[in-house]
């Protein structure tokens, strides 16, 4: 993924329709790129916002030229969580703005292609592996965004540990084809890791326990192995360096991509 600087003023563009959505939108885009610059973590880039009523998530950004373009979901607009989204899109623009190795389109194509066309056979090999390495990027994009979060008080703490939570899977799946179900369930280990170490990293309590708890239930469904790994990759979600080279990167990912074939090929 190429990406150029753009030395104009960061702006957005409205949505087509004339929907109230698209003026919440674009009222909450510009909230956002406010507290943004005024944290330290302003744009210099165009970016453009657009709502996908269909979208089944909240949200996500792709380079377009010297822009960006936000989409986000229909559902997104009315969650109480909008700005928050937008902030967390924008810091992923100001990672890649800035050339960061974690948003770099040919280390992470790199990482893919080194997995081996065996392990990519179908479909769900594939979305898992980019859900992967999304999850590596969301937690770089997330310490700018968090900072900006807690600067402006945008979310509740509340708020924050909920949605976090809430992505804490508590079972596996068991849907009789075994090899698929090996890769889900060792995708979920992962994402569970993912939502606790973020909650380590950002300082975000995870109230009752309830993370941990549902990690814990989950677990102790799974075999030896993906309960073994599971510590490797929520202390590499907690240790993540800002400083890093692309070479330190290019290695950070292949051991993780391939921790996570330990997992899912061999339990």
């Amino acid at each position: 993924m190429s990406v150029r600087k753009s030395t104009t003023v960061a702006k957005t563009v409205a949505p087509t329709s004339d929907s109230p959505n698209s003026e919440i939108v674009k009222k909450a885009y510009l909230n956002a790129a406010r507290m943004m610059k005024e944290s330290g973590f302003g744009l210099k880039s165009n970016v453009e916002v657009a709502i996908d009523p269909q979208l089944p998530f909240m949200g996500y950004t792709m380079p377009q030229g010297r822009c960006y373009r936000i989409v986000v979901s229909g559902g997104s607009v009315g969650s109480g969580m909008l700005e928050g989204l937008l902030v967390h899109e924008m810091s992923h623009i100001y990672r890649m703005e800035n050339n960061h190795p974690s948003h770099d389109g040919e280390i992470i194509e790199e990482a893919i292609d080194k997995i081996g066309k065996q392990h990519l056979l179908h479909d769900y090999q594939q979305k898992i592996v980019h859900d992967l390495l999304n999850d590596i990027q969301d937690l770089y994009a997330d310490d700018v965004s968090m900072k900006v979060l807690k600067k402006n008080s945008i979310l509740e703490s509340g708020q924050l540990s909920s949605f976090l939570q809430d992505w804490v899977k508590d079972e596996p799946v068991e849907s009789g084809d075994q090899k698929k179900d090996r890769w889900v369930n060792a995708s979920i280990m992962v994402h569970n890791a993912r939502a606790i170490g973020q909650m380590t990293r950002h300082g975000i309590e995870d109230t009752g326990g309830k993370a941990v708890d549902s990690n814990r239930r989950f677990l102790s469904r799974m075999p030896l192995a993906t309960l073994s790994q599971f510590q490797y990759f929520q202390e590499l979600m907690v240790n993540l360096k800002e400083s890093m080279t692309r070479g330190q990167y290019r290695k950070l990912l292949a051991d993780y991509l391939n921790r996570f074939l330990e997992v899912a090929e061999k339990n």
